[in-house]
């Protein structure tokens, strides 16, 4: 008798050894470098070695499928943001200490995606004929842009319906208007350097700024937890914080923000993004929006570098679902009259109603494992569940767990890697068999 829960963590860390930050283009078959290829391949083999057929598109994203009829997709990505520092274990040592398998991807997103390939060759090897296509789709730059996505929609089949399992059960059935937008200034003079953050959608835990003649307007920099060091009438400021998902804000410590409320009251620009950018509903900022389905937009500055003569800061926002983009930017603009707004990358929003058949097939699938069946959710996370029409995101955070994604040490508990497998067995059977 086949034991799946082993495969299930075997194959898990697996993938964690592979390091698949975005990197450099590395030739052909891969875009977004030789780690993701790497990881792509391997997915590849083996699911062909268990009878799946198999396409690699040109090393952007791949496929596998097994059964006849509709297309259901399961909507997955290899990628993970950058590794970060501080981790009490090697990020991809796939370390399992404590009942947790720790690695970067451990959560997001290649301990769901093994759960419920998993729950699959399960009911494949007790001899269940699906009554559809079930075919996962692998992404390899879902952190960075969603090239991954756009390459396979422009070529490929498109589910008639799938899940991501890349959210939160009990299952996601709003997600908010995502916009990640770029405030561009002037330099000012006074500031001679600033940088913090590795990716928009991630909380800087950490930032550094150099400044030159502002002494005297200088804020209390101890109380706002800035180190400081000065050389003549130059000064270093630095600050540390705690990461997290550009999604969930309020659960990091922002670095870059620390450092910018020092500033407030220098000049127009310091003090507007000071001011701006403290609240992480967007009231500060001009775009405190909200709405009854989807509840307060969310505002993340992600980093803040200087770049050909201009100070660029970058914002991660996830609006309410009765908003656009072009109402987010009017707002910014308001608030920033002294910046040039971009909007860099979008996603909009999604919504099926609770009573959705797939909705309601999945909150019975999270319930007859689970014993309970919570209200669907909506939440400010983009998942590749909003490339299609009738999709949603379904796990892998259980509520009341940690959120682990783009943090430090994030982890995956071995008993949640059973539990999603026997979930995501359940809603196969219910909807592909």
């Amino acid at each position: 008798m086949q034991d799946y829960d082993k495969q299930v963590v075997d194959t898990l860390s697996d993938l964690i050894h592979f390091n698949t930050v975005e990197a450099p283009a590395a030739g052909e078959g891969a875009p977004f470098g030789l780690g993701v290829k790497a990881a792509l391949d391997y997915t590849l083999r083996l699911l062909e070695s268990w009878g799946f057929r198999t396409r690699n598109l040109d090393g952007y994203c791949g496929w596998a499928e097994v059964g006849e009829g509709d297309l259901f997709g399961v909507l997955c990505h290899l990628d993970t943001v950058p590794l970060g520092e501080g981790w009490r274990y090697d990020p991809l040592s796939a370390t399992i200490a404590d009942g947790k398998l720790y690695g970067r991807g451990s959560q997001d997103d290649k301990g769901p995606f093994v759960a419920s390939l998993y729950a699959l060759k399960e009911l494949l090897d007790e001899g269940k004929i699906p009554s559809k296509r079930v075919r996962f789709i692998f992404g390899c730059n879902e952190e960075t842009g969603w090239q991954c996505m756009d390459r396979y929609l422009a070529t490929e089949e498109h589910p008639v319906m799938a899940i991501s399992p890349d959210g939160d059960f009990p299952v996601i059935n709003c997600e908010k208007g995502l916009g990640h937008f770029e405030l561009v200034f002037d330099r000012p003079e006074w500031l001679l350097d600033l940088n913090a953050g590795y990716r928009v959608n991630m909380v800087p835990d950490k930032a550094y700024a150099r400044v030159k003649g502002i002494g005297d307007r200088l804020g209390d920099a101890p109380s706002h937890g800035v180190d400081v060091e000065w050389d003549g009438d130059e000064c270093v400021l630095r600050a540390s914080g705690k990461s997290a998902h550009g999604s969930t804000p309020w659960l990091g410590e922002n670095a870059l923000l620390k450092i910018l409320s020092v500033l407030v009251g220098v000049d127009e620009v310091a003090t507007a993004l000071g001011k701006g950018l403290s609240r992480t509903n967007g009231s500060a900022a001009g775009v405190g929006f909200h709405d009854d389905q989807s509840g307060d937009l969310s505002l993340n500055a992600g980093y803040a570098r200087l770049e050909d003569g201009c100070l660029k800061v970058g914002l991660d926002i996830r609006f309410p679902i009765s908003f656009s983009h072009e109402m987010v930017t009017h707002g910014l603009e308001s608030a920033f009259p002294m910046a040039k707004v971009v909007l860099k990358h979008a996603h909009p929003s999604l919504y099926l109603a609770p009573d959705h058949p797939l909705v309601s097939a999945l909150l019975d699938s999270y319930a007859e494992v689970m014993g309970e069946r919570p209200a669907p959710l909506c939440i400010g996370g983009a998942t590749y569940a909003r490339a299609l029409p009738n999709a949603v995101a379904f796990g892998p955070v259980f509520p009341g767990d940690e959120e682990m994604c783009h943090q430090v040490d994030e982890y995956v508990r071995l008993d949640r890697l059973v539990q999603m497998r026997r979930i995501y067995k359940v809603a196969f059977e219910k909807i592909c068999f």
